[in-house]
């Protein structure tokens, strides 16, 4: 191997390359732009077509919140026999998760130290305290993913065994709110009859980014409680500090890792290429030097992280 080269070089491209990739992310905007506005009977058919979704999606919640108001109807022993007909686990967290869902005000437990992330992410306007219980939590579902990610705050009156199963139902509520609001938005946009190029480049970066938000949310893979850990011991577990790693295309490929696991991934890179330093150095056999070197480059690679997220624009 050359003196210096870096096994991880190829994964941190250099000024001149990230300028190239800059020069084509702007050169696909500038195609994009260039567009006309799309004809109007496809853009009918798009509105007709959303404009069906949302009927759909607005039956569909409807059916659901019928469905549950019917079954707590039920006399206890209804209820017993319904659930001698069902998997026992699976219809009973399901119940227990969309009723906690339903209600006013979605509460759970926290340290107290970690008051001020709670009441942060419980967000502005959904946020609420139960002064009988002496318990933060939110009435929105979005911000209740946020609070379940943190993993400092638990909901109140969950078993720990249904907690995926309930953020799972939040996200489908989610999406389906997140769809019904886009799927609006894009039929009023679209609703005039005349609208200018500059209008037209807006509205589809705004859709481009909508699109993307959405497959950001399909990729989405859960991190394991060892990559919670190494992100914690780092002072890296902001959920918001993660969620900006996200927009950085230095740290490499998105798909198939969660956001602790791909900000792991890149550390441990720019460890690599610290040791590689040392390859042709006698220290390098030498255990107790090349761990200072590895914690230093540690250090190094966290600190070079946060600069390369403060740097990134407003979203």
């Amino acid at each position: 191997m050359a003196e210096g080269n870096n096994g991880g070089d190829f994964l941190r491209p250099n000024a001149a390359e990230q300028a190239k990739l800059r020069g084509k992310v702007e050169e696909r905007a500038r195609a994009k732009k260039a567009k006309s506005k799309v004809e109007a009977a496809e853009r009918k058919r798009k509105r007709d077509t959303e404009k069906e979704r949302i009927a759909a999606i607005e039956e569909e919640l409807a059916a659901n919140k019928a469905k549950r108001e019917a079954a707590e109807e039920k006399t206890p022993f209804q209820k017993a026999a319904i659930a001698a007909r069902q998997p026992a686990n699976t219809s009973q967290c399901d119940e227990v998760c969309n009723a906690y869902l339903d209600a006013d005000e979605m509460l759970g437990r926290s340290a107290f130290d970690d008051k001020d992330l709670v009441k942060k992410l419980c967000g502005d306007g959904t946020r609420v305290f139960n002064k009988e219980r002496k318990m933060w939590g939110t009435t929105n579902h979005e911000a209740l993913i946020h609070l379940m990610s943190s993993h400092r705050w638990t909901p109140y009156g969950i078993p720990e065994e249904w907690h995926a199963r309930l953020r799972e139902l939040a996200v489908e509520r989610t999406e389906a709110l997140h769809r019904k609001a886009e799927a609006t938005n894009m039929v009023k946009r679209e609703a005039a009859t005349t609208v200018s190029h500059e209008e037209a480049a807006r509205i589809a970066a705004e859709r481009e980014r909508g699109q993307r938000a959405a497959m950001l949310r399909e990729w989405y893979t859960a991190p394991t409680a060892e990559e919670i850990g190494k992100v914690k011991a780092l002072k890296l577990d902001d959920s918001t500090f993660l969620d900006n790693t996200q927009r950085l295309i230095e740290l490499g490929p998105v798909v198939g890792t969660s956001f602790e696991g791909r900000v792991l991934r890149w550390i441990d890179i720019e460890v690599y290429g610290e040791r590689c330093k040392y390859e042709r150095d006698p220290r390098y056999w030498d255990e107790a030097f090349m761990a200072t070197v590895e914690a230093e480059g540690r250090k190094k690679a966290v600190k070079a992280l946060r600069a390369l997220v403060n740097a990134l624009p407003p979203a």
